[in-house]
């Protein structure tokens, strides 16, 4: 019985986690000068200036098109190896489709990857 429970919970969480997460596919960080190319998001998962980012645990943000993740990033020149922020990604729909990525103290606007 506690393997079915287990099992069902599972499951919900996995599909509810899935629904919370905004789509990021299409959407790239713009070109910078470390690396000189557009920096696709839309895994979860990039790379950037010597190191490489993980985005987990979506948290859908209520009435608003954004959504709200841990990022992990990880490079040798970072204290200890890694650091971890929170992120926001929040689409904007009036007019033109645009969006944004927000950190702490930090806002950028995304590109359409080319």
């Amino acid at each position: 019985m506690n393997r079915n429970v287990f099992a069902v919970a599972t499951a919900i969480l996995l599909a509810f986690t899935q629904l919370a997460a905004q789509d990021l596919r299409g959407w790239c960080f713009p070109a910078e000068g470390c690396m000189g190319v557009q920096i696709p998001i839309g895994s979860g998962t990039y790379g950037a200036c010597e190191s490489s980012c993980t985005l987990t645990n979506p948290v859908a943000i209520r009435d608003m098109e954004a959504t709200l993740y841990d990022e992990v990033c990880e490079g040798d020149w970072m204290e200890n190896g890694s650091m971890s922020n929170r992120i926001m990604f929040i689409k904007q729909s009036s007019g033109q489709t645009r969006m944004f990525a927000i950190r702490e103290g930090w806002t950028e606007q995304l590109e359409r990857c080319k």
